[in-house]
């Protein structure tokens, strides 16, 4: 893609309340990794994703806007969960919706290198390429600022 014009910085929360399980447990990371994937070659032009203990991160573009954020963060869900049942482990419970930050062409470098870090703030490694489940497959667009902010 030249560059999606409609530009989405998601966060899915599983439900802390009732869900004890970690996304990064076992293989759940990989499994959900693997749902990311497939998401980017089909759908979606992903910049980074990154998989924390109870918690994703998504920043992605589209040709087309979303007609509803949380309805596709709903089918993100889903699709997780399908996974989950492949592997016959239960479903993960999941908050409703999510949560969306605003992001611009201009802003998405520093978004991307803000996901990246995330396992350094949460102080679970000291250098974001420690990390196993996070990923940038597709390019910043055209047009985006490509000077990364300092950590």
């Amino acid at each position: 893609m030249q560059g999606p014009p409609f530009l989405y910085n998601i966060t899915i929360m599983l439900n802390r309340g009732s869900e004890t399980r970690r996304l990064t447990s076992n293989s759940h990371g990989q499994a959900v990794a693997e749902v990311l994937r497939h998401l980017d070659e089909k759908q979606v032009d992903i910049y980074a994703w990154m998989v924390m203990p109870d918690h994703i991160h998504l920043l992605f573009g589209r040709d087309e806007p979303l007609e509803d954020v949380d309805t596709f963060a709903g089918r993100v869900k889903r699709r997780i969960n399908k996974a989950f049942e492949r592997h016959e482990w239960h479903k993960l419970r999941w908050l409703d919706g999510c949560k969306s930050y605003p992001v611009t062409l201009e802003t998405l470098a520093r978004a991307r290198a803000y996901i990246l870090a995330n396992p350094v703030r949460g102080l679970l490694v000291e250098k974001p390429e420690d990390w196993d489940y996070a990923g940038t497959p597709s390019p910043l667009p055209v047009g985006a600022e490509t000077k990364e902010p300092p950590r």
